[in-house]
């Protein structure tokens, strides 16, 4: 069994593609209408976004992830976020190496190498 997708409510749905499109490489838009937009890659990844009024403030610990080949992508991911204006809220660079940063609405988001 594989995770699917996750489902995010957001205040702006083309500025989230566009951060998980440029960031996470879900490029691709296998629906779009009024109420869902669902952003795929090639491996088959899904991220619905639904445009909507967020009024939270989640615990550090919620957040998903993405795994990488190694430490130097997470390193290399981690300098592309620095010069994007990403702001990052965690980063350890033992085993597990790992960054963690915020999307366009506050969610947590942590790309991760064993």
């Amino acid at each position: 069994m594989r995770l699917n997708h996750v489902a995010l409510t957001v205040t702006n749905r083309e500025e989230s593609a566009e951060f998980y499109s440029t960031h996470f490489g879900l490029t691709q838009r296998l629906h779009d209408d009024d109420h869902l937009l669902i952003l795929t890659n090639e491996a088959g990844d899904l991220l619905a976004l639904s445009q909507g009024e967020i009024d939270f403030q989640l615990p550090r610990t919620n957040h998903f992830g993405f795994l990488v080949a190694d430490k130097e992508t997470v390193l290399a991911m981690r300098e592309t976020f620095k010069a994007a204006g990403i702001t990052e809220t965690e980063f350890q660079e033992s085993m597990p190496t790992r960054v963690q940063v915020l999307d366009p609405d506050g969610y947590r988001v942590e790309v991760y190498a064993f």
